[in-house]
């Protein structure tokens, strides 16, 4: 005989039916699964709710029945969701019939199995239906529902209560905890199955099962107003997969939480509720090839009242002004009913009453005076005031007879969650507040109203520990009576969870209020010095690191603001800190810190001069002192010699050759000994001197890069002075064809009486020729890059596409020149005498007389420009070249700030983009800076600007015209440009007045 029930089951199991069937019973049904715990009752009410088992009686259970193989029939092909004929009336095996009292029932199931090939029997052609299941059988089947078939032959066992066939099912049973071990250490495998074990063991693997196969939609339904819930027949990626619920052709807005288990999901409808009609929900995101069914339809009712109940305490009310009555009117959901307190009609005393709605608990609150009763006055522990609520044409109502008592007086009192900022769960930053609803309960359980004529008598207050008499400021005027506000009045050191006892009369109640620590520094750390400290050497950067109780870095505004709390003790020698204007004092006693308290060095510790000498050390000491920190970090710096210039680095070359009227730029720069710019120091005057000289004054002239810095020919800047020389310089061929040299010689003054002997550190002489133009050039046109079809793009106005030579989409063409050798040849850019496109309606050109051409895209293609331009030696020439236009949508590429950090004056305000100094790239590589960022607004989707981190004010930013307003008082804000496709920008802004 067969000692197993012949399982063959493949991914392909439908566990899923655990979740797709409801018949309503649950464990509370029956009497024997009373003394289940909680968490094997959700197992039990998994299995019994999807229909897979039921009582043996109405109100029994059978809990520790054994199962035969008849019943387990029913209960794999329901797991298995297997199509069962439940019409069919002939088995295949001799020993099932439908005759059979006992165990007929099972026919359609276990013939469902076979034809599923599940089973086929236990002995030839008989079922043996009556025959019990034993645990060893009950193991091997939950293994395979799982697909661990394999995995479990590969496994051994030592139990000597299992089969050895069974031994490797069972262990992996164990282990993947399916089912467990008795009391004894065994697991009793050829004992018989008890119907609890088949439960829970059905639950455990359904937990832990996938389906093989592609995901499918099983089912959707709305399980609330503002809710539906979405099932599916296996885990999906819950990183991936999108849901979208519409009503016909209107899409539904709504968020999405997948279930744990990922294979559901809820969608709350965020301004919507579900109403009568149907609905279908999609969902995408997925693989299509890993999708079989993506939507699921539903059809839904409008929201209706099913059941209205008081939920006051007791028969009696409070005589009283204003005796607040609670009802809840539940809707088909379960839920607390949405509909307004209109929509209800309530008497008293066969009078009519308005309802309200409270917004917060969802309850009904009718408002009752209970001082009189039809016009006489109320006699306590007499009177009697009936009250009938109904829902407004409906037959749904709750009527109740209530007794008057004596007057309100507190008895309890009732404190709600605290209530913290942003949904968090602690104080964490001064000025946060935290608030609690206090509710002052009468003596029948009722809530006391605010305008209760003896209100006044019942004030609440509230006492803190562990006592602190700075940490909060207790909000008296609105504790005294609907709830107790708290403000944390300076941030803590550390992490403590203050309680506040809330006292009215003889009656209180204690809630606690967590404080974080956060942004106070309890560790402080030198960070590394990566540059070079010398002798005379004056503003120096040192950065600070600082931590809060929880490890967490904080931020340069947070160090400042920790200075200015005195919360750093900060020591130096061999160096002067920093005071004065920009620099953070202690707010209390005024002590300087030496910390900047704004712009690019924000939170760093500032050494004004460094006062050592040569070989001396700079000493640093920065430590937290107080109660619960003692923390400190030391550095030392050894000085080193005084800077002096040692060399001159060449930054950028000028063009070798130039054709008459054409500029080149180039740059040199001072180094000092530790190749550092040196723009000068008041110590080396009269020691070292940069002398420059010009040869070849006929063929042009040289000009400083920097308007502020005026060059002239052979002049020489002083040891203290050399930041107009670092500036760069400008040769500018406006004379005859010939050779110009500049010559720069950096010198040590040995003798300043006698400078003829001084001493020649570097030389360097850049040059550049002026050649005929006569000379013999090979002409190009630079590349041009794609264009944008924009003088057919509606997001340009008509001025802009009326003036195409400074339309910033086109662009200008330049010519290029190489002499004979190969040699670039700078020549002036106006040369151009005409342009021409092939194709206008694709490609627009415009000359400027000045010598300019400009080209602008029209529609989407490709068309030839050719140029006619007049060479060098006055003949004219053409060249042509291809240009593609896209018709592309524009878009921003990046967005650059220019200015990380800026200082304004509030008398004298900038643009916001000139500030930030921004500059906005697209796509097609097209530049827009200053007010072209406005101006091309409809093209690029416009900037937002954001204000954050203000200290001491207001600022606002104009969003249509870039103006920024800047309140009296500000010293410091951020800028932020954020373009619509999620580019970013920032700038810190000082303000100075």
């Amino acid at each position: 005989m067969k000692k197993t029930l012949s399982v063959v089951l493949t991914s392909a199991m439908a566990l899923s039916m655990f979740s797709s069937v409801a018949f309503g019973k649950t464990s509370a049904d029956f009497t024997d699964l009373k003394d289940l715990d909680a968490a094997t009752k959700v197992k039990f009410d998994a299995m019994i709710t999807a229909g897979i088992f039921d009582g043996v009686t109405e109100t029994t259970f059978g809990l520790k029945d054994e199962m035969n193989r008849a019943q387990f029939a029913k209960v794999a092909a329901l797991i298995m969701g297997l199509e069962v004929n439940k019409d069919l009336k002939t088995s295949t095996f001799t020993d099932v019939s439908v005759t059979d009292a006992a165990n007929g029932y099972a026919l359609p199931y276990i013939e469902a199995l076979k034809t599923a090939g599940v089973t086929d029997g236990y002995a030839e052609g008989q079922y043996n239906p009556a025959g019990k299941v034993t645990k060893e059988q009950l193991a091997t089947f939950l293994v395979r529902v799982l697909g661990q078939d394999a995995a479990a032959k590969g496994k051994t066992g030592t139990d000597t209560t299992v089969s050895g066939w069974a031994q490797g099912y069972v262990a992996l049973a164990l282990e993947l905890k399916l089912l467990s071990n008795g009391t004894d250490g065994k697991f009793g495998g050829m004992t018989n199955a008890t119907r609890d074990l088949l439960v829970t063991g059905a639950y455990e693997a359904k937990q832990q099962y996938v389906p093989a196969g592609k995901v499918s939609v099983t089912g959707a339904k709305a399980t609330g107003v503002q809710q539906v819930t979405v099932s599916f027949n296996k885990p999906v990626d819950t990183a991936k997969a999108t849901l979208a619920l519409t009503k016909g052709t209107l899409a539904v807005a709504s968020t999405v939480k997948f279930t744990e288990d990922k294979k559901s999901a809820v969608l709350t409808l965020t301004d919507y509720k579900i109403t009568e009609g149907n609905y279908s929900v999609s969902l995408s995101g997925l693989d299509a090839a890993a999708v079989d069914k993506a939507t699921a339809n539903f059809t839904a009712e409008n929201e209706k009242v099913t059941k209205i109940d008081f939920v006051n305490a007791s028969e009696k009310i409070a005589l009283s002004n204003h005796v607040k009555m609670k009802l809840k009117a539940v809707n088909q959901y379960g839920e607390n009913a949405s509909f307004i307190g209109g929509s209800y009609t309530a008497y008293v005393n066969g009078s009519t009453a308005n309802l309200t709605r409270n917004d917060d608990t969802g309850l009904l609150e009718l408002n009752v005076d209970t001082t009189t009763v039809g016009g006489n006055p109320s006699q306590p522990e007499v009177s009697v005031l009936p009250v009938n609520v109904f829902f407004t044409n409906s037959s749904v109502s709750v009527q109740k007879t209530f007794k008057i008592g004596t007057a309100p007086y507190v008895t309890k009192v009732e404190l709600g969650d605290v209530s913290y900022p942003n949904n968090a769960k602690a104080l964490m930053n001064k000025g946060e507040v935290a608030e609690i609803a206090v509710t002052r309960i009468d003596q029948y359980g009722d809530a006391i109203a605010s305008d209760y004529t003896g209100a006044a008598d019942m004030k609440a207050e509230v006492i803190v520990t562990p006592y602190s008499n700075d940490a909060f400021t207790i909000d008296k005027a609105v504790t005294d009576w609907g709830k107790v506000k708290v403000t944390l009045s300076k941030n803590v050191e550390k992490d403590t969870d203050f309680t506040l006892t809330t006292y009215v009369g003889s009656a209180s109640a204690t809630k606690t209020v967590s404080v974080k620590s956060s942004k106070v520094a309890n560790k402080v750390e030198i960070a590394p010095y990566t540059g070079t400290i010398a002798e005379a050497d004056t503003n120096k950067y040192i950065t600070l690191v600082a931590y809060d109780a929880a490890g967490n870095k904080l931020s340069a505004e947070d160090i400042v603001t920790n200075a200015k709390e005195g919360r750093f003790t900060i020591q130096t020698s061999g160096a002067t800190l920093a005071t004065g204007t920009g620099i953070a004092t202690v707010t209390v006693g005024g002590a300087n810190t030496g910390i900047v308290e704004s712009g690019e060095h924000k939170g760093q510790l500032k050494l004004a001069t460094i006062d050592a000498t040569e070989r001396g050390i700079v000493f640093l000491n920065v430590g937290i002192y107080s109660s619960e920190t003692q923390n400190n970090d030391t550095e030392q710096f050894t000085v080193q010699e005084g800077r002096k210039p040692v060399t001159i680095t060449v930054v950028t070359d000028p063009a070798s050759k130039a054709i008459l009227g054409a500029d080149s730029k180039f740059k040199l720069v001072v180094k000092d000994q530790f190749g550092e710019t040196l723009d000068g120091r008041a110590g080396l005057l009269n020691k070292y001197a940069l002398k420059t000289s010009v040869t070849g004054a006929a063929y042009g002239t040289i000009d400083g890069q920097d308007a502020d810095y005026v060059y002239a020919n052979n002049q020489e800047y002083s040891g203290n002075a050399f930041t107009g020389f670092n500036k760069g310089f400008v040769f500018n061929t406006d004379g005859d064809a010939g050779k110009m040299e500049f010559t720069a010689q950096l010198v040590e003054i040995v003798n300043p009486a006698d400078r003829t002997k001084d001493k020649e550190i570097k030389k360097v002489t850049k040059s550049i020729e002026t050649v005929a133009s006569s000379t013999e050039l090979t002409y190009a046109l630079t590349a041009v890059s794609d264009l944008y079809a924009a003088l057919d793009s509606s997001q340009l106005t008509t001025g802009q596409k009326d003036a195409p030579l400074t339309l910033l989409t086109g662009r200008t063409l330049e010519i290029t020149a190489k002499d004979n050798a190969g040699n670039n040849v700078v020549i002036p850019q106006d040369r151009i005498v005409g342009v021409t496109s092939s194709d206008s309606n694709v490609l627009k050109v415009t000359f400027d007389p000045a010598g300019k051409a400009k080209l602008n895209g029209y529609k989407a293609g490709t068309a030839n420009v050719t140029v006619t331009f007049t060479a060098a030696n006055g003949e004219v020439k053409d060249m042509t070249t291809s240009v593609k236009v896209k018709g592309d949508a524009v878009a921003v590429a990046s967005l650059t700030a220019g200015n990380t950090t800026k200082t304004v004056d509030n008398d004298a305000v900038p643009a916001v983009y000139d500030i930030m100094d921004l500059a906005l790239t697209d796509n097609y590589g097209i530049e827009y800076k200053g007010t072209n960022i406005d101006g091309y607004k409809l093209l690029t989707g416009g900037l937002v600007y954001t204000v954050s981190g203000v200290t001491g004010g207001t600022v606002s930013v104009d969003q249509t015209t870039g103006a920024v307003t800047i309140g009296a008082g500000v010293t410091e804000f951020t800028l932020k440009a954020i373009s619509n496709n999620g580019k970013t920008a920032t700038t810190l802004v000082t303000v100075i007045d």
